[in-house]
């Protein structure tokens, strides 16, 4: 309640009375432009053992768990009151028809459009093989016992998302949103080269790298850390495909020790165009210290900067989500139908797969639609995020053709459908350009000009998202 006491002559009644209006107005607006923001933190191991994803000669359920899984989901209630979620999953991936039906039930429930939910995956390579996506990637395709209990896990984890969602939303209070970047040093370049090709993976100290490490913290009112997230360009690929172990790998266990050293909060992790990008590794007996490691090494970098000053973003949030139609190099029917005497059992599957579509409908797919969302706040904040796995040259090119204070890229949102190589490499050859797509049961690699596609794109919807 106001109370306003005044003294005045008669003839200056009315012009008091205008001022008092306008003040109050002024005030009701400065509480309708503040930021709301909730969390929100479900656990999603596994109860029963499934097949690990990320490597293709795993035949066996996990072994056992050294850490649990999480779901952890953010939740922005904007000045004009829109609604946006970020959800980040302990997951290898998901495809697109997983992440569209969690969409439609958030229209349904609050009304949310597209451009207003983004679902991330950490990409980690100790979690379950999901049931849509990366449907060729085993030697051993799953069982019939072991895709039942895969299916009936990912329909457990689409309900706790949804849920996860609907609790964050819950917990939206007034709060204050600040930006800063550190660095962090553990990724590497793994892509080794000779004479200018593809010789194999291991570490390349002349290949280019993402090491910084952007972070968002958000307080309430009184200042009080309510939940921070963060981005780093790397693989979560510290344990081999001999580890048969479930775990977050370094992007679980750095949430984990943010964590717990800051106290009653949540960290989200999402992860950079980190696709070409392999952290430290070592041998069995030590992928697990080395993860560890990794995990503090971020862990400790964030409470450095929360010491440090940070930017707060007052900008209003603008959302813009699209596809970028990559074009695919489809192979012949010739070369497909000698690719069904490889030895390899992916690549005769993937022969096989494809020529199914050849006979039912006369030609492979000529593009795939790659989602790409933006979230913007002003020129203080642009987020990208884009499906697949991202190499790092679209996050070096990015920051510098898009104008604004801190431009944060993250790969392995919405739809993780494939590799997306830069136009770089289809000279240089090798994994993630001409033989990923394999595993990925996409007809082939990307076509020329697939890099300047969809940068495009991604420039059309930061304009857009302005």
């Amino acid at each position: 309640m106001f109370h306003v006491f005044l003294k005045f002559f008669q003839s200056s009644t009315l012009i008091l009375f205008l001022g008092v209006g306008f003040s109050f107005q002024g005030i009701v607006s400065a509480a309708e432009n503040a930021f709301s923001f909730g969390f929100a933190k479900t656990e999603i191991t596994p109860e029963v053992p499934l097949r690990l994803s990320g490597y293709g000669n795993r035949s066996a359920v996990f072994e056992g768990i050294d850490e649990p899984l999480f779901i952890r989901a953010l939740a922005i209630k904007t000045p004009d009151q829109k609604i946006c979620t970020l959800v980040s999953l302990d997951s290898i991936g998901f495809a697109d028809s997983f992440i569209d039906r969690i969409a439609k039930q958030l229209k349904k429930q609050y009304g949310m459009h597209r451009d207003q939910l983004v679902v991330c995956s950490t990409h980690s390579h100790t979690s379950p093989q999901p049931v849509e996506g990366l449907s060729n990637i085993f030697s051993n395709p799953l069982t019939d016992t072991q895709l039942q209990a895969s299916r009936e896990y990912w329909n457990a984890v689409e309900a706790r998302i949804l849920s996860t969602i609907g609790q964050a939303i819950q917990d939206l209070r007034p709060g204050k949103m600040s930006i800063v970047t550190g660095k962090v040093s553990f990724a590497q370049n793994r892509r080794v080269l000779k004479n200018g090709k593809w010789a194999g993976f291991g570490v390349n100290p002349e290949g280019p790298v993402d090491h910084s490490l952007p972070l968002i913290k958000i307080t309430d009112q009184a200042g009080k850390i309510r939940g921070l997230v963060f981005n780093y360009a790397c693989h979560c690929t510290t344990f081999g495909s001999d580890y048969n172990r479930l775990n977050g790998d370094w992007a679980g266990y750095a949430a984990k020790y943010i964590e717990e050293q800051q106290g009653d909060i949540t960290a989200i992790c999402t992860i950079g165009c980190g696709a070409d990008q392999n952290p430290i590794r070592g041998k069995k007996n030590i992928a697990k210290d080395l993860a560890i490691g990794h995990g503090r090494a971020i862990a400790l970098e964030v409470t450095r900067l929360l010491k440090q000053p940070m930017q707060e973003v007052t900008a209003n949030l603008k959302t813009a989500f699209g596809v970028a139609d990559l074009p695919i190099d489809r192979p012949s029917e010739m070369t497909l139908k000698q690719a069904l005497e490889n030895p390899r059992p992916q690549v005769k599957r993937h022969a096989e797969n494809m020529l199914a579509i050849y006979k039912k409908q006369g030609q492979l797919p000529k593009t795939y639609p790659a989602p790409v969302q933006v979230w913007n706040f002003g020129n203080q904040l642009t987020m990208i995020f884009l499906g697949g796995e991202v190499v790092v040259d679209y996050v070096l090119r990015l920051k510098k053709e898009i104008k604004s204070d801190s431009v944060w890229v993250t790969a392995y949102a919405n739809d993780v459908f494939g590799y997306v190589a830069s136009e770089r490499m289809r000279d240089e050859g090798g994994y993630e350009y001409d033989f990923s797509m394999i595993y990925y049961n996409q007809p082939g690699p990307w076509a020329q000009g697939t890099e300047e596609i969809l940068i495009n794109r991604i420039h059309e919807l930061v304009k857009q998202a302005r």
